[in-house]
């Protein structure tokens, strides 16, 4: 009882200080002490836009400066005269009980009084609750309780057919539009300003309750690991920026750009009929995804980490075809042969990882072919060579094009990864009962039973 009456005398006193902040500024605004300034801002102006299948194109664009009326000497201006008031000095004080001693409530009663600050001096249609909001939020950070925390995220590798998807809670994917393309940059921060036009392929929204941007962070790469592993595609953040209803997170809010290490070499389209299964998916694949999958996460390197890093970079690593084949197979190796396997390494891959495929669907034999194929090329990439004309002209009749094999092994690496999280099996006991099924029906019962859920999501 004490706490809730402590804390309603604390919403009381939040709300005298907002309204003598109000005040203030009214009265700053009136006799001209403060006032906005021009601040010049660059952006493109998309002339021509169009999204199809393949993602953006014929966009056409020019650049503008444009003026934009900011607040920035008035607020800091404005914050310096709050910190003088008795109201001001009276809240740090009313804040001390909920910090250690060691911890400066000053610091989050600046940030709050700089929160409402800003409401005032960029007033919305309805300032009142926006005020209200800062309060609530306030109080919820000293609770530690959780507040929304989020991403707007530009991603590249996923093309969608529909304008936007939701495959789970507080998660949407959707088509870039042009707004998009046309944000503002303040003109003399060149670090920030693109002298490219964006073109990102789709955009992901995240929203959700939780205490602090790592929380986010953590769900951006789990969205991007889930996509990366719905379809063969290079999917990956452009940039992305956070945000929050937390008064005290001072993390919140910004932006953060990926390297340019990575590309985005295999894209896959979204259709209408895909939007199910994509749900259903994630909702399989949410619960049981590995943290170490995660790049923000990865501390261990176990059988499924190696195998999805080794897919990844036969995804984003651009560069011979050979070397993303031999990417490909090393992580089907990963997950087929026990590291004392030494041995007949190919006739194993080939039979371990051509069994499993087989119950899901897949024809055994070509499998096979294939995976022999795709480890003929990698054992000559790893010895520090490559094909030759003849065999490389045979395999591009074969195939039609040698990167159909990479994509052939890449999406049955991608299955085998995915039906080894889904079945939460150490890997020699996968290997064994893969080796036992072969000669034992009472084996390849159980492991069909095994892959019974991954079978019914991947077909």
């Amino acid at each position: 009882m004490a706490d809730v009456v402590k804390e309603k005398s604390l919403g009381g006193q939040l709300a005298g200080l907002t309204v003598s902040i109000e005040e203030m500024i009214d009265k700053a605004k009136a006799t001209g002490e403060i006032q906005a300034e021009e601040e010049l801002q660059f952006r493109w102006k998309v002339d021509n836009f169009q999204y199809t299948d393949n993602g953006i194109s014929g966009v056409k664009a020019h650049a503008e400066y444009p003026s934009k009326r900011i607040w920035f000497r008035a607020s800091r201006k404005i914050l310096e005269q709050v910190k003088q008031t008795a109201g001001y000095t009276s809240l740090v004080e009313s804040l001390r009980p909920y910090y250690e001693e060691d911890k400066d409530p000053a610091v989050d009663a600046e940030s709050f009084v700089q929160k409402v600050i800003d409401a005032f001096l960029n007033p919305p249609e309805k300032r009142g609750p926006q005020i209200d909001s800062i309060i609530i939020n306030f109080l919820a950070d000293l609770d530690e309780e959780p507040v929304k925390y989020g991403a707007e995220v530009e991603l590249e590798g996923i093309i969608l057919r529909s304008k936007s998807i939701d495959p789970a809670f507080g998660i949407e994917l959707r088509q870039p539009r042009i707004e998009d393309l046309e944000k503002e940059t303040p003109a003399y921060m060149p670090s920030i300003r693109s002298p490219f036009l964006p073109n990102p392929s789709a955009f992901l929204r995240i929203e959700f309750l939780g205490r602090g941007v790592r929380e986010v962070q953590i769900r951006i790469y789990q969205a991007i690991t889930i996509l990366r592993l719905f379809r063969v595609g290079s999917v990956k953040y452009v940039s992305y920026r956070t945000f929050s209803d937390s008064v005290m997170d001072r993390m919140a809010g910004g932006i953060l750009s990926a390297g340019a290490r990575e590309s985005a070499l295999e894209k896959y389209l979204v259709t209408v009929d895909d939007e199910p299964k994509l749900r259903k998916f994630w909702q399989a694949i949410f619960n049981t995804l590995p943290s170490s999958l995660l790049e923000f996460e990865q501390t261990k390197a176990d059988h499924v980490t190696i195998a999805y890093t080794r897919y990844s970079d036969a995804l984003l690593q651009n560069g011979l075809t050979e070397r993303r084949i031999a990417n490909a197979i090393m992580g089907m190796e990963s997950l087929y042969l026990k590291g004392g396997e030494t041995q007949e390494l190919v006739y194993r891959l080939c039979l371990r990882s051509s069994k499993l495929l087989r119950i899901l669907g897949f024809d055994h034999h070509d499998v096979r072919r294939h995976l022999a194929d795709a480890y003929r090329i990698r054992n000559l990439f790893a010895h520090g060579s490559q094909l030759g004309y003849k065999d490389r002209r045979k395999l591009d009749l074969k195939y039609k094009d040698l990167k159909n094999l990479l994509l052939t092994v890449l999406d049955y690496l991608r299955i085998s990864i995915v039906s080894v999280i889904l079945l939460r099996k150490g890997k020699d006991e996968l290997i064994d009962i893969l080796d036992d099924s072969l000669i034992d029906d009472q084996k390849q019962q159980l492991l069909s039973s095994w892959l019974s859920s991954a079978k019914d999501l991947l077909s």
